[in-house]
C-alpha cells in the first residue's frame, strides 16, 4: 500500500511508478521523474528523496551538499547561471567527476547539467555536461 496526500491510498496502475514528492507519494508514468525548482543558496542542500531532477539558477557561488541518497539512485542537477554569470559550484567530498572536470560554465545564462549517481554511502559518480545551447 502506498499512501498519497493526507494518507489516501494510491491504487497501483501498471506502467506507473510511486515517486516521493517530499511529504507525500504520487504516481508517475514509468521513466518519468519529478522536477523540483530550488531557490539558490550559498549552501545548497539537495535532498535526493524529494525529486529526480533539480532546477537551480545560480545567483551566487554555491557549495552543494547531498542528503537522503540511496545507493544506486541517480539524480540530475540542471544549473543555470544568472544574468551576471561567473558563479562557481563546489561539490561534496566523495564526488568524483568523469574526466576530472567539475568546473561549471560561467557565461551569463549558461546551462550545465550534472548527473549524480550514488554508488556507495558518500560516493557520488558525477558527469558534467556543459554549455547547452
Amino acid at each position: 500500500m502506498i499512501l498519497g496526500q493526507a494518507g489516501a491510498e494510491l491504487a497501483y496502475t501498471q506502467g506507473m511508478s510511486p515517486v516521493g514528492l517530499g511529504n507525500r507519494w504520487g504516481l508517475l508514468p514509468d521513466g518519468v521523474t519529478t522536477l523540483l525548482t530550488l531557490a539558490n543558496a550559498a549552501t545548497q542542500t539537495i535532498d535526493a528523496s524529494t525529486a529526480g531532477v533539480f532546477l537551480i539558477t545560480l545567483t551566487q557561488n554555491t557549495t552543494f551538499a547531498f542528503t537522503n541518497f540511496q545507493v544506486g539512485q541517480t539524480i540530475v542537477l540542471v544549473l543555470t547561471q544568472d544574468g551576471t554569470g561567473s558563479r562557481t559550484g563546489t561539490f561534496p567530498t566523495g564526488s568524483v567527476f568523469a574526466g576530472g572536470s567539475k568546473t561549471l560554465t560561467t557565461t551569463a545564462a549558461a546551462v550545465d547539467s550534472v548527473s549524480v549517481t550514488c554508488t556507495a554511502a558518500g560516493v557520488y559518480l558525477c558527469s558534467l555536461l556543459k554549455a547547452y545551447a
